[in-house]
């Protein structure tokens, strides 16, 4: 079972996908107490029965807050081989915590706030609103040949890389904030702002801002893949207003085919510093979930020309925002400036929009 599940995994990610990256995603929940190993254990297997897309049960870790950074480092890169779960978890005990990654191939960011709620026997569910019934335009074939051609005669602007070193893996930083509200649009125009002043303060003219959405929303999360992807590209210094009418207005990409070709994945390889987009967005947005829960720091998959993803939770009094990136252009440091960048612009939009 686990085997079937492990290619399904693996086959969704499908042209689209980018084979240098691991195609995790992570949730990292700040708790008031420390769950058992074992009830999380007893819990996710019972989930890896009822959900066999999920593949085998994980073996769940515990760790020290010490240990979090190079686990999470582990549980991003390390790749799913097949047969494998597609789950990994690790509980933190002195600072309590539970870290939840999955293959992106066999859930989205809602299905992780669902396998948060599974592990911890508690109902989690998320503001997040679902685009329905919205699909694409056009037939995956024909968006492929599209971005091809705009790989090789407009590639979407990049962001600027800090450094020119060659470490493998991602690197990860999260800003705690007090609860700000936003939306999909409003984070998007924010992180196209950081870019904007990341890459010298000038409007960009071919910012290209990739989308993670549900078609279901958050109401009543399960650990599944139900996700769907938009591509903008935006106009220098956009404003909310555009970028929502703008989504509103965009369907869909196609879904990924079942397989890809050999010769596809190596053009996939060979144009990987041209494809994709600046950056990828995506908000999990206002969170409910039990007290014990204190912080949520969502960490979508970063990949395409930049390498660079955006992430986003609000629970409680608390709105964290993420910043993932690959480490062979950003460090740590680095990686934190656009983290403050992000939080500075959306600070400056909640001012207007208060003033307004």
């Amino acid at each position: 079972m686990s085997q079937s599940a492990s290619d399904q995994a693996h086959s969704v990610v499908g042209l689209y996908g980018d084979p240098t990256v691991s195609w995790s995603i992570l949730l990292e929940a700040r708790l008031a107490v420390a769950p058992s190993a074992r009830d999380v254990s007893d819990r996710l297997s019972a989930a890896a029965k009822r959900y066999p897309h999920l593949g085998a049960a994980p073996a769940v870790e515990t760790m020290r807050a010490a240990d979090i950074p190079a686990v999470r480092a582990r549980f991003a890169e390390a790749p799913y081989d097949r047969g494998e779960p597609l789950i990994r978890a690790a509980v933190c005990e002195d600072e309590p915590a539970l870290l939840i990654a999955a293959h992106h191939g066999a859930i989205d960011g809602i299905g992780l706030l669902a396998m948060l709620g599974l592990a911890l026997d508690a109902r989690i569910s998320s503001g997040a609103r679902g685009i329905g019934t919205r699909s694409a335009d056009r037939s995956f074939l024909v968006s492929a040949l599209q971005r091809v051609a705009e790989a090789v005669f407009t590639p979407p602007t990049r962001i600027r890389p800090d450094s020119t070193g060659s470490a493998p893996g991602d690197v990860f930083t999260a800003r705690h904030e007090p609860r700000m509200r936003f939306n999909a649009a409003e984070l998007v125009t924010a992180a196209a702002h950081a870019t904007e002043q990341w890459n010298g303060g000038r409007g960009a003219p071919r910012v290209v801002a990739a989308i993670g959405a549900s078609y279901g929303g958050g109401a009543a999360p399960e650990p599944v893949r139900d996700s769907a992807f938009f591509r903008l590209r935006l106009k220098p210094r956009p404003e909310p207003g555009q970028v929502g009418e703008a989504l509103a207005a965009h369907p869909p990409e196609p879904d990924f085919p079942a397989r890809s070709s050999r010769i596809a994945r190596l053009g996939t390889r060979l144009l990987v510093g041209r494809l994709g987009s600046t950056f990828l967005v995506s908000n999990l947005g206002a969170v409910t979930a039990p007290d014990e829960v204190r912080s949520i720091a969502f960490y979508p998959a970063a990949s395409g020309r930049s390498g660079v993803a955006f992430g986003a939770a609000t629970v409680g009094g608390t709105s964290t925002v993420t910043v993932r990136a690959r480490r062979k252009d950003f460090d740590e440091r680095a990686a934190g400036r656009l983290a403050d960048g992000l939080v500075e612009a959306l600070r400056r939009q909640g001012s207007r929009s208060r003033s307004g």
